[in-house]
């Protein structure tokens, strides 16, 4: 297959992520915002491999149903969601990012959105998404960044080094964050397995992740509320989501569009990554 994938670039990202994330307003604002930055790629050459693909809505948010899509996680909980998806042309895969189950050189792209921090052995997994990678064929990863940590709520308002470090800690823990490379640390890792970086772009500006982490601590996945009490899937059958949802996408859309919007300048809480296999 020798055609490209395109983003969506005229969607408005944030009113289409209310809708699909209205039980996680703080997941939707990032994925909204993450979404726009990869928006800034021309293309992405097919065929694609999804690494760590999830439930695949992400992935049919920002490129709808187009041909020469192959997606793989290792939760198998979500791969029967994924495969339901319709994105995923020739599949969804069980897969171990240290022995994938494709060919050498099989893909033009390999795109890995928000799955690499949670690997604590990148070194060992970017070998395999290489092999896998055709010459001239696209990486494309999105990562907390390097001023994630530093960016958060808590830690602005913490009261001193030790109660910032404590809480950027639990925060860590909370979402399972093993690191936060540099651009100079991708541009080593990149190159030990024969990836030229091409793009780094910060986005998620300071004050969106500083909204993002209130949002967070207050109806986070995982968070005790009402909220998430009233949108827990244990309750669908009282049958009040469908208008919760409405109201969600009402009451949030407004309030969360000047932080969707805003550029960030030099410094945000997540980076895209681009690098071309050599």
């Amino acid at each position: 297959m020798d055609h490209t994938l395109r983003v969506h670039r005229d969607k408005d990202f944030l009113d289409d992520f209310l809708r699909r994330y209205w039980f996680a307003p703080p997941v939707a604002l990032w994925r909204a915002i993450e979404a726009r930055a990869l928006s800034r790629l021309d293309a992405f050459p097919a065929p694609m491999l999804d690494f760590g693909c999830g439930d695949g809505l992400f992935t049919a948010a920002i490129f709808g149903r187009q041909p020469g899509v192959f997606g793989c996680d290792i939760d198998t909980r979500m791969l029967p969601t994924a495969r339901d998806s319709g994105v995923y042309e020739h599949g969804v895969l069980f897969a171990d990012g240290h022995h994938l189950p494709y060919c050498d050189s099989a893909f033009g792209t390999v795109y890995a959105n928000s799955v690499i921090e949670h690997i604590p052995d990148p070194a060992n997994v970017l070998p395999e998404l290489a092999r896998v990678l055709r010459q001239d064929g696209l990486l494309v990863v999105t990562v907390p960044s390097d001023h994630f940590r530093r960016l958060l709520d808590g830690v602005q308002r913490a009261p001193n080094r030790q109660a910032a470090e404590a809480y950027a800690r639990h925060v860590d823990q909370l979402l399972a964050h093993h690191h936060y490379y540099t651009a100079d640390e991708w541009r080593v890792l990149l190159a030990g397995v024969g990836i030229r970086l091409t793009l780094i772009h910060y986005y998620v500006a300071p004050r969106a992740v500083q909204q993002w982490d209130r949002m967070n601590r207050a109806i986070g996945i995982g968070r005790r509320s009402l909220f998430n009490a009233l949108a827990s899937p244990r309750l669908r059958m009282l049958g009040h989501q469908p208008l919760m949802a409405r109201l969600v996408h009402r009451y949030w859309l407004p309030r969360l569009r000047p932080f969707y919007e805003e550029e960030p300048h030099d410094v945000g809480g997540g980076m895209l990554v681009v690098g071309q296999k050599r």
